[in-house]
């Protein structure tokens, strides 16, 4: 358990009313309107708008002072049908009480909310989004999704079963509001133009902007204009290896942290292009065995976060810092591997991970089984009987032609 003196601000500070949810009114009287309405026009809801301004925050927030229960789910983690419905079925299949809140601390029924629904996308996600609008159009509970850019094309069926209600970045003095009252509940002496300052970074981001705040008030619990002068790189666009090269030379775990905590770099990118270029820059084996095990901790923190649980963001920094320091005078110049070699890797197999594909959809075509199945249980055997055999009846069958029997035959791991 941490201390509540250790906890992130954007958790200390999380509304726990409605009233609390800071701005976006109309987005909150519209849903609220929704959320009381026992006859739904649309039976489901579609909070969409940027990351940070609060739709998260108000479904807890409205859960809370009604005394719901949320049954939640990441639906950009759980994509498949069968994942899906094994928690939405059961969490729809009640219904609540008649009085919409009966004065108690006990739940008056559920509140299904699957967040991030515009992860869906992509072959991997077969049956998700038809499941869903299976859960909407049976369900006995007010099914509640969150997204960050509805307009992706997949996302059309669950829009027209929805009523859509629209988030906008926060204006900047309500932001600024925000962060007074926080600083003065911290006991932080903050420059109003600090905070003005912070607030403009974060682009109407409240999130983004709380934990800014906590960074730079510090343990001395004082704020100058000066002190935010370091937000102005995250309105850069810095490359990654101007990154990498902070990253590498900078001679402490506090130093690097920071550093971190202002790179408007991709997460899971630079965490790449760091294990790529660890060996180049320890020579030394046990020190970059060393670092490797931080960095392994570093992704291990990235994984849990994934894209809501942001309180752990100081450990994944913390960590990915620990991997810079291990021996800071012995770093020298060098040059970066970049892109990600990962990423490069997956460029130049393009082609052939297509190739696969292709073939993997003719088996499950004419076995009944998805690409997945085919490539993991049929391509092993295939492989195995035209390697003997390169005009085994299995080629018509499967209507094969010379370049794929070719790839099969010649291909190495996959």
């Amino acid at each position: 358990m941490q201390k509540q003196t250790e906890l992130l601000w954007v958790e200390k500070y999380r509304p726990k009313k409605i009233e609390e949810v800071t701005g976006n009114d109309e987005a909150k009287v519209l849903f609220i309107e929704w959320l009381k309405n026992k006859r739904h026009t649309k039976k489901a809801v579609l909070l969409y708008g940027p990351a940070g301004v609060g739709k998260t925050t108000l479904v807890m927030a409205a859960a809370k002072e009604f005394n719901f229960t949320v049954i939640e789910m990441n639906a950009s983690d759980t994509r498949s049908e069968k994942a899906i419905n094994a928690v939405a079925k059961p969490a729809t299949a009640y219904k609540s009480l008649d009085s919409f809140s009966d004065g108690t601390n006990k739940s008056i029924g559920n509140i299904l909310f699957l967040d991030e629904v515009d992860g869906i996308a992509g072959n991997e996600d077969r049956g998700g989004v038809n499941a869903i609008l299976k859960i909407v159009e049976k369900s006995l509970v007010p099914v509640i999704m969150a997204a960050n850019d509805p307009d992706i094309g997949k996302l059309r069926p669950l829009k027209k079963v929805s009523l859509l209600v629209r988030f906008q970045q926060v204006r900047i003095p309500l932001i600024i509001a925000l962060l007074q009252k926080i600083c003065l509940l911290e006991h932080v002496k903050a420059e109003f133009e600090a905070l003005e300052r912070i607030a403009q970074n974060s682009r109407g981001d409240v999130r983004s902007a709380i934990n800014d705040l906590q960074s730079l008030s510090g343990e001395n619990h004082s704020l100058t204009l000066q002190d935010t002068m370091m937000l102005h790189s995250r309105n850069k666009d810095i490359s990654i290896d101007e990154t990498l090269r902070r990253y590498f030379s900078t001679q402490s775990i506090a130093d690097t942290s920071s550093m971190l905590a202002f790179s408007s770099v991709d997460y899971d990118d630079f965490l790449l292009s760091v294990a790529d270029n660890l060996p180049k820059r320890y020579t030394d084996t046990a020190e970059l065995a060393r670092a490797y095990e931080y960095a392994s901790q570093a992704d291990m923190f990235r994984g849990r976060i994934g894209t809501e649980n942001w309180h752990l963001l100081k450990y994944f920094f913390n960590a990915l810092a620990k991997a810079s320091a291990v021996n800071p005078q012995s770093y020298k110049p060098f040059t970066f591997i970049t892109p990600p070699i990962r990423i490069i890797t997956l460029f130049w197999t393009k082609n052939k991970r297509n190739i696969l594909n292709n073939i993997c959809a003719k088996i499950g075509e004419q076995c009944h089984v998805s690409v997945e199945t085919a490539k993991l249980t049929f391509i092993p055997y295939v492989r195995l009987m035209l390697q003997r055999r390169r005009n085994h009846p299995i080629v018509s069958s499967f209507k094969l032609t010379p370049e794929e029997v070719n790839y099969i035959v010649t291909m190495g791991r996959y």
